[in-house]
């Protein structure tokens, strides 16, 4: 994590999900008098390319607060994203939305990582066509508290659907969630 260290939470996390394959919007964000403000005047793009996003970020110096990004949205589809990775969403503090769709190596660890870091603030969640995700995976997204929506599809190996559901519902009362049987 020392990447975390040289440039902050937002954009480490950023360069690690579009090195395994996905992509991320960002947002430009300033503070004056300990207000925090989101602007659209220095970076303010999706990036699914690595190199392009280095050599955008690398105007910008980590340690100034008026050149602080924010990851806003990931969306990992067919990426080589794995549960040891999603250690990249602790202080992730603007994410508003996550899309994991065909990530083959995602586990359920990545899960519980994911939900202790930015669960109490994620927007939107789904979960798509991984197969290595299980209706223990599942259980942890019940400490998502700030989940407005989530979509869950195609994942083979969960076992007792409507029991997961169930306890989904009941741990997630404010969120509209979407679970279609396999």
């Amino acid at each position: 994590m020392q990447r975390v260290k040289e440039v902050g939470p937002d954009r480490a996390a950023a360069e690690w999900i579009v090195r395994c394959g996905g992509a991320v919007n960002t947002l430009h964000s300033f503070t004056i008098n300990s207000f925090a403000f989101f602007g659209f005047d220095k970076i303010d793009d999706t990036f699914d390319d690595y190199n392009v996003l280095i050599k955008r970020c690398a105007e910008l110096d980590p340690r100034v607060p008026a050149d602080n990004v924010k990851v806003t949205h990931i969306h990992a589809i067919e990426a080589s994203v794995t549960g040891y990775g999603c250690r990249h969403f602790n202080n992730l503090q603007g994410i508003q939305e996550v899309r994991f769709v065909r990530c083959d190596n995602l586990h359920d660890f990545g899960l519980e990582y994911m939900a202790k870091a930015v669960g109490s603030h994620l927007g939107y969640l789904e979960i798509d066509g991984c197969r290595r995700i299980t209706e223990f995976g599942l259980a942890h997204l019940e400490m998502c508290s700030g989940l407005k929506s989530l979509l869950l599809c195609n994942l083979k190996r969960v076992h007792g659907h409507d029991k997961v559901l169930q306890r989904l519902r009941n741990a997630l009362p404010n969120t509209d969630i979407n679970f279609p049987p396999s």
